[in-house]
Parts: structure tokens; C-alpha cells; sequence
């Protein structure tokens, strides 16, 4: 499928969409070659929001913290810098996935 003409945002909603595995932003960055990680996150807030009117569910695997276990809210899609908790800095990043309601 040539993706050229799509924008990112629907190239990031199209590769969510078709995977079976769900990816985080430094996943989504490399694959579709996308420099800034802020944007990925921009992007995917967007998504979020048009799904409550569209045909679509965002899936929200939270982010953890890999020393103590905390899981973040899954309500902020950003990337945490530290646990709450523990203070560590060992954070497996949110996932994201697409599905049709």
C-alpha cells in the first residue's frame, strides 16, 4: 500500500489499525521515521479524541513502572518521566493499538 499521500496522523492510525501487536511511541517513530516523540504523543491525543465519534476504539496499554509495578493512569497519553512511587526512572513506555468498535 503506498502511504504517501496519507498525513501522519492517518499513517500513525492506519499502522495501530492493521497491527496485532500494540506499539509505543519510539516504536511508531522508527517505523514510520518521525523525528520528534512529542508529535507521536499530539497525534495520538487526537486520535483518542475523534474516536468517541468515529468508527474506532483507541487501546491504551499504561505505562509501568519496571522496579516497583505502578501502572500510570491511562488516561494521560504522555510519557512519564519517573514513578510516584518508587521515584524510579525504569518506565516501560504506554502502548497504543486501533480497533473497530
Amino acid at each position: 500500500m503506498n502511504t504517501d499521500f496519507l498525513t501522519t496522523r492517518e499513517k500513525i492510525f492506519f499502522l495501530l489499525s492493521y497491527l496485532d501487536e500494540p506499539l509505543s511511541a519510539r516504536e511508531i517513530m522508527r517505523r514510520l521515521d518521525i523525528r520528534k516523540e512529542k508529535e507521536i504523543y499530539d497525534h495520538i491525543e487526537h486520535l483518542a479524541r475523534s474516536s468517541k465519534r468515529k468508527g474506532y476504539t483507541l487501546i491504551i496499554i499504561p505505562a509501568r513502572c519496571k522496579s516497583c509495578g505502578y501502572t500510570f493512569n491511562s488516561e494521560k497519553i504522555k510519557r512519564p518521566s519517573r514513578c510516584p512511587v518508587c521515584k524510579s526512572e525504569k518506565i516501560e513506555m504506554p502502548k497504543f493499538l486501533i480497533r473497530n468498535k
